[in-house]
């Protein structure tokens, strides 16, 4: 079959366009709507710009959507998160490291997840920590604060880190989760591990499980197609998916685009979170786009990962089409760009090679915790440009906050503001240090430790300390990008003696300010004590 195309009537895909519309920046004193696109699992380099990996934009997967957003944007080349999933999206909505109060979240499950592929198993010198799976609700969330500015306030897609199917609390208005694994009953039989397509549930139909989204989980239809599909197709044959079960990916974008519409209709500001499930395994990518790769020589396990890249990056496309005519008539007299911010970002590293990036997802090397970030906001952020400054997900709080005009001062926050990095009113934070803490274990990857990044002038320098055995290390990332290079394994220059000695006082300074758990010693029973400033 051929590819479907529109007809001649179709309307101008405004992303396409040189620009965005212009106002004056005293126009735009508070954004009226945010938007906040959270990828799953997306690694530092697999899109293909280069604004946000320091032009190491990715030679194999195509991601045009998030390209021009990060032309129309100012990008992170040093955006951090933590190592997985629930303790990112802890951050981002409590705005705290997971030792704060209102977090708690250290990692996916519990801190006990060693296993055979952890080194020493079933040996091993340390009891893990305790922690909590969801952030509790103290009314304090970035969504409570967001609701305090006038926003109404929606979730759609992935929680992860606040307790499902979040009904009710955490300041949501619509708290639309959607599981990314389905059970259902097909033919009689249960089916499980169905992840991301829609499947036909006998009771229920076609569906998601979810009563968010099953309204969109009907098959690929041609007027869907045409009118969804048909305005971002990029070489891939779209005829291909006639008839065949709609990805959740889409029904994700379905949801945002409609909730963008009714907001602008109604004409309330908004704040909109979409925490995608793409590209989290198992990567099943949609057909069409799996087809484009396949014919391009990927074997079929690169073919799914690229084509769930490239879902993930249209429908990015759609979200941000749907800012420029909400109601899809062709107009623009209705469009919400130029008020609005909009974020893209991942919530951790990618499973896969990561390169030239150590680690991957569960790390604290830079490959498990190093993510793309772009912010956009027409005639405040200037577009197409480039900061290295240090940033982490404990920052979109104060941001937002600061740009709403919301007085946060009462709650501890962790994160500080980038709002002016943002106007361009300063290159630079005052803060220097970043902190991560494990207390526990996540099989090969991650075993009890802290470490502190520090921001040297433009010099940024890595300090690991590893509970079990008393063992640092220290890298200095612009040198070293790939951390291959432990400074301590040398003769330490003479010149860095006393940016250790201070790296290692901010860091147990921290861990004592913030009471950080540590585990016990399984033989002694006795909690494992903070490093040492003078070790």
């Amino acid at each position: 079959m051929k590819a479907i195309h529109l007809a001649a009537a179709v309307v101008s895909f405004a992303l396409s366009s040189s620009g965005l519309p212009a106002v004056h920046a005293a126009q735009a004193a508070k954004p009226k709507n945010i938007v906040f696109i959270l990828a799953d699992d997306l690694s530092w380099i697999d899109v293909s710009t280069g604004n946000s990996n320091q032009g190491r934009g990715s030679q194999y997967f195509e991601t045009p959507n998030i390209d021009r957003l990060a032309s129309q944007s100012r990008s992170f080349t040093h955006a951090y998160t933590q190592q997985n999933c629930a303790p990112t999206r802890a951050a981002l909505i409590s705005g705290q490291y997971a030792t704060g109060p209102n977090n708690g979240v250290y990692n996916v499950g519990s801190l006990a997840r060693q296993n055979k592929q952890t080194e020493g198993y079933p040996k091993l010198p340390i009891k893990a920590a305790e922690q909590r799976k969801n952030i509790p609700d103290k009314g304090v969330s970035i969504f409570n604060m967001a609701q305090s500015a006038g926003l109404h306030t929606c979730l759609i897609g992935k929680s992860h880190g606040t307790p499902n199917p979040l009904e009710g609390g955490y300041g949501l208005d619509l708290p639309a989760y959607v599981h990314h694994i389905l059970h259902g009953t097909v033919d009689g039989k249960k089916v499980t591990n169905q992840h991301y397509m829609a499947l036909k549930d006998d009771e229920r139909g076609w569906t998601f499980l979810s009563n968010y989204v099953d309204r969109y989980a009907a098959p690929y239809d041609r007027g869907y197609i045409e009118s969804k599909l048909a305005p971002f197709q990029n070489q891939n044959d779209l005829s291909l998916l006639l008839g065949t079960p709609k990805h959740l990916t889409d029904a994700i974008g379905d949801f945002s685009t409609d909730y963008i519409k009714e907001r602008a209709a109604e004409e309330t500001p908004f704040f909109l979170y979409v925490p995608f499930h793409a590209i989290h395994t198992d990567i099943v990518g949609r057909k069409d786009y799996v087809a484009k790769y396949a014919a391009r020589g990927f074997d079929a396990q690169q073919a799914e990962y690229a084509a769930l890249v490239e879902l993930l990056d249209q429908n990015v496309g759609r979200i941000l089409q749907s800012l420029k005519d909400p109601n899809g008539d062709g107009n623009f007299d209705d469009d919400l760009s130029a008020d609005t911010l909009v974020i893209f970002t991942s919530d951790n590293g990618g499973l896969r090679s990561n390169t030239p990036l150590t680690g991957r997802k569960g790390h604290l090397y830079e490959g498990g915790i190093r993510v793309p970030l772009m912010i956009r906001w027409p005639a405040v952020i200037e577009p197409n440009s480039v900061s290295n400054q240090a940033v982490h997900s404990i920052d979109f709080y104060p941001t937002f906050a600061e740009l709403l005009g919301v007085d946060v001062s009462d709650r501890q926050l962790d994160g500080v503001s980038i709002a002016s990095i943002l106007k361009g009113e300063a290159t630079r934070l005052e803060r220097e240090n970043l902190f991560w803490h494990f207390p526990g274990y996540m099989d090969f990857r991650t075993r009890p430790s802290t470490v502190v990044q520090r921001r040297v002038g433009d010099q940024y320098y890595k300090l690991f300390y590893y509970y079990e055995t008393g063992k640092w290390e220290l890298f200095h990332l612009n040198e070293d990008i790939s951390e291959q290079n432990d400074l301590l394994a040398h003769r330490l220059p003479e010149q860095l003696t006393g940016l250790l000695k201070s790296m290692k006082r901010d860091m147990r300074d921290w861990l004592v300010a913030t009471q950080a758990p540590t585990g016990t010693w399984i033989e002694s029973g006795k909690p494992v004590d903070y490093p040492r400033a003078d070790q």
